[in-house]
Parts: structure tokens; sequence; C-alpha cells
């Protein structure tokens, strides 16, 4: 039998970063911050 594990991930976009998280499926798991990232464009010419 095989077991199927679910991640949750969140984002929530800005103009200059995102945020990221992470929750497991399990009931009553914490959801995890998993850092912020940059979305601003890095265009070299």
């Amino acid at each position: 039998m095989n077991k199927h594990n679910i991640l949750f991930i969140g984002l929530d976009t800005h103009k200059e970063f995102v945020e990221v998280a992470y929750c497991e499926e399990q009931r009553g798991a914490q959801p995890i911050h998993f850092g912020r990232i940059s979305s601003a464009k890095n265009v070299d010419y």
C-alpha cells in the first residue's frame, strides 16, 4: 500500500518580494515560514 504525503504551499506576493510558507497535511500541523524571496527583476543588458 502506498502512502501519499501532501504539502500545502502558501505564497504571499508583493511588488518587491514573495513570502513563502508551507504546512504538512497532518491535523494540527503548524505552518512553517520558509523565507522571503526578492521579486525584483534583475535585468543585465
